[in-house]
C-alpha cells in the first residue's frame, strides 16, 4: 500500500526530463538574447550598486544639513529656512525615487502594481520638482538679500517663509500631478504591461498627448526655472562687483580726510570745551563703517560662491534629462531607452551633492559637519553635564557651609 502511494506521488509531482534536452543547441535567436541579457546586466548591476551608495549619501549628507541647523544658533535663522525645506526633500528623493528606481533596474519589472507605481510617479516627480523650485527661491532669496539687506531683512517673517515653501511644493504639483493622472486613466484603458512603470512612464510612442506634455513639462519645469536663476545670478553679480569698486573709492575719500585734517590741525587753535563729537570718533565711526562693509561684501561672495555652485550642479545633473524630453516631444523616433536611464538616474545627484556644496562653500557649516561627524558633540555634551553637576555640588556645598556658619 505505502510503495503503490509512493509510487503515484512520485508519476504526480515528479516529471522525467528527458536526455535529448540536455543534447539540445540553443537558437541563435536564444544565443543573441543571452548575449543582450548578459550586456544588460553588466550595465546594470555597476547602477544597481551606484543606485545604493547614491541614496546612502544622498540620506546622511542631508541629514548633516538638518542636523547642523537645529544646532547651531549661526545657522539657524529664518534666512536658512529655504535650505533646510531642500535638505528634508533631498533627502526624501534619496530615501524613495532612488530606491524605487533601484527596484525596477534590479528585478527588471514593477513589483508593486499600478496603483503604487502612480503613487510613486507622483511622489518621484513632485519631490523633484520641488527641489528645484526651492534653488530658484533660495537663489531669488540671496539676490533679494544683497540687492537691499535692510529691507530684505525686515520682511524676513516666519510666516512669509512658509507661504513660499508652500507656493514651491504647490507649482510642483500643479505641473506634474494632472500630467500622471491622465497617463494613469489612459493605462487603464489600453492594454500595456502593468509590470513596468519608470520605464512605460518614459516612452512617448505609446500616447500623442505624451509629446506635448513632455515639451510643457521640460519648458516649464526645469528650462524656466533654470533661466531665472541664471538672470538672478547675474543681477547679484554685477552688484557685488559694483560694492567692490565701491569700497576703494570710500578707503581713498577717507584716507584723502584723514591727511587733509592732518595737515590741518597744526594751524588751528586749540577747540573749546563742547558737547559736539570731536573728529577722532568721527574717523572711528568711518572705519567701523568701512569695516561693515567689507564684511557685508564678503559675506555675499560667499552667498554668490554657494549659489554658483548649486547652479552648476543643477545644469550638470538636470539638462541632459530634459534636453532629451524636449528632443523626444519633437521627434519620437529620437528615444534611446539607455540614454534616458542614464540621463534620468543622473538627475538624482543634485540631491547629494547640495549639502557638500554648503560645506565647501560655508564655513559655518564646514565646521558644524566635522563636529557631527566626528561626534565631538557628544563629547562636548557629557563634558557640559560633567561640568553643570561639578557647578551644582560647589553651589550646594557652599550654601550649606553658609547654614552652618549662620546657626
Amino acid at each position: 500500500m505505502k510503495s503503490s502511494l509512493h509510487t503515484l506521488l512520485n508519476n504526480a509531482f515528479y516529471t522525467p526530463i528527458p536526455t535529448s534536452f540536455f543534447n539540445r543547441t540553443i537558437p541563435s535567436s536564444d544565443s543573441s538574447l543571452a548575449s543582450i541579457s548578459v550586456n544588460r546586466s553588466s550595465f546594470y548591476i555597476p547602477a544597481i550598486i551606484g543606485g545604493a551608495f547614491l541614496s546612502i549619501i544622498t540620506i546622511a549628507g542631508n541629514l548633516l544639513i538638518i542636523l547642523a541647523y537645529f544646532r547651531n544658533e549661526k545657522i539657524r535663522s529664518i534666512s536658512n529656512v529655504p535650505i533646510l525645506s531642500l535638505a528634508f526633500t533631498d533627502m526624501f528623493i534619496g530615501f524613495l525615487p532612488v530606491t524605487m528606481n533601484i527596484m525596477e533596474m534590479s528585478m527588471g519589472y514593477w513589483p508593486l502594481g499600478k496603483e503604487f507605481c502612480n503613487v510613486a510617479l507622483v511622489l518621484d516627480y513632485v519631490s523633484i520638482q520641488s527641489s528645484i523650485n526651492h534653488i530658484v527661491l533660495i537663489n531669488f532669496d540671496r539676490y533679494l538679500s544683497i540687492r537691499s539687506p535692510m529691507k530684505h531683512r525686515l520682511h524676513q517673517k516666519t510666516s512669509k517663509v512658509i507661504t513660499k515653501l508652500f507656493t514651491v511644493w504647490l507649482i510642483a504639483v500643479i505641473i506634474w500631478v494632472p500630467y500622471i493622472n491622465i497617463y494613469k486613466h489612459k493605462v487603464r484603458s489600453s492594454n500595456l504591461d502593468d509590470r513596468q512603470c519608470y520605464k512605460q512612464f518614459s516612452k512617448v510612442q505609446d500616447f500623442n498627448f505624451k509629446r506635448y506634455a513632455s515639451i510643457t513639462t521640460s519648458l516649464i519645469g526645469y528650462f524656466l526655472p533654470l533661466g531665472i536663476v541664471i538672470i538672478t545670478y547675474w543681477k547679484m553679480y554685477f552688484i557685488v562687483r559694483q560694492q567692490l569698486y565701491e569700497v576703494p573709492k570710500f578707503c581713498h575719500a577717507i584716507n584723502a580726510e584723514n591727511k587733509f585734517s592732518a595737515e590741518t590741525t597744526k594751524w588751528k587753535q586749540p577747540p573749546p570745551l563742547s558737547d559736539e563729537m570731536p573728529d577722532n570718533t568721527v574717523d572711528m565711526q568711518k572705519n567701523l563703517d568701512l569695516i561693515k562693509k567689507r564684511k557685508r561684501i564678503l559675506r555675499h561672495k560667499k552667498a554668490l560662491r554657494m549659489i554658483a555652485s548649486i547652479i552648476s550642479a543643477f545644469v550638470i545633473t538636470g539638462l541632459p534629462l530634459n534636453a532629451q524630453w524636449l528632443l523626444v516631444g519633437m521627434c519620437t523616433s529620437c528615444y534611446n531607452k539607455t540614454l534616458f536611464d542614464i540621463f534620468n538616474f543622473l538627475t538624482y545627484p543634485n540631491s547629494t551633492v547640495n549639502p557638500f556644496l554648503y560645506a565647501y562653500v560655508s564655513r559655518t557649516f564646514r565646521l558644524e559637519f566635522k563636529k557631527l561627524l566626528l561626534c565631538k558633540f557628544l563629547r562636548n555634551y557629557f563634558s557640559d553635564s560633567k561640568e553643570k553637576h561639578v557647578n551644582y555640588r560647589v553651589n550646594y556645598n557652599a550654601k550649606e557651609l553658609s547654614r552652618s556658619e549662620s546657626t
